[in-house]
């Protein structure tokens, strides 16, 4: 999640509250979720990828990145996301399902702290289909967080066809300005000069890339700018991307930016 978001339940029966519980799934049936999977580049006008949010004045919000799961116990996954937070879930006879529910995670990245109340996930083959609530926690307010249309795609560790689809001049859209180069280094390793002199060091695996090392720092005289995320999402000649550091004055630096080659 970039970038950085009861009803009261009546049991009629006993018989009717066991029929609706999820059946606990097989723990070899995990197997079909581990490893690493990329958001697909998101589309705004079906909603594909892209998360509504209650703060005025803040559009929907396209979700890129990518998450790693993998074996916790007979039956149960752990879920990583790129931006730093651990998550906990439970398989059922028809996919993954958050458990406990309403966990809590301080975002690394984007510095606030959020509580997921529900996650579900379906995988077929190497397709996976989710669907997210949450509440961010701000100093001002609660808000609410809501991806109903959210999928990605298994990627390889060992990606470097990838890079490819990288290379070029990408040229900020409005309101963001600037302007990036990227070409490839080596395998699926990229180098992506910005229009501030600075040449940064990214891995690729299929349609994303993400700064490696996680946390780069370029010196120019006496000022120096430090990125400690960035991941960028490709479609044909259309890119989104998300950076987080500190810009060469020392302050917070948080780019959103929608990019097309040129």
């Amino acid at each position: 999640m970039s970038r950085s978001s009861l009803p009261t339940l009546v049991i009629l029966t006993a018989t009717v509250a066991l029929a609706a519980a999820p059946a606990a799934a097989d723990p070899d049936s995990t197997a079909a979720y581990l490893g690493r999977w990329n958001y697909d580049f998101p589309d705004h006008s079906t909603m594909l990828n892209y998360a509504t949010e209650n703060v005025p004045g803040i559009p929907d919000s396209p979700q890129i990145g990518d998450i790693v799961f993998t074996s916790a116990a007979p039956g149960r996954v752990t879920g990583r996301t790129d931006v730093g937070c651990t998550w906990e879930f439970k398989a059922t006879s028809d996919g993954l399902t958050l458990d406990p529910a309403n966990q809590t995670c301080h975002n690394p990245t984007f510095g606030y702290t959020y509580t997921t109340t529900a996650w579900t996930v379906r995988v077929n083959g190497e397709k996976e289909t989710e669907s997210i609530t949450a509440v961010s926690h701000h100093q001002d307010s609660d808000y609410t967080f809501t991806l109903q249309h959210g999928a990605r795609t298994r990627v390889h560790e060992d990606d470097p066809d990838a890079a490819k689809a990288f290379e070029g001049h990408w040229v900020a859209n409005a309101p963001q300005q600037g302007t990036t180069t990227i070409t490839r280094n080596y395998g699926n390793r990229l180098l992506a000069r910005t229009d501030d002199g600075c040449t940064w060091t990214l891995v690729t695996r299929g349609d994303t890339a993400k700064l490696d090392p996680p946390a780069q720092t370029c010196t120019q005289g006496d000022s120096a700018v430090t990125l400690r995320f960035w991941s960028i999402a490709v479609a044909a000649e259309h890119q989104i991307s998300t950076m987080v550091g500190t810009d060469a004055k020392g302050g917070p630096l948080v780019i959103n930016a929608e990019s097309t080659r040129q």
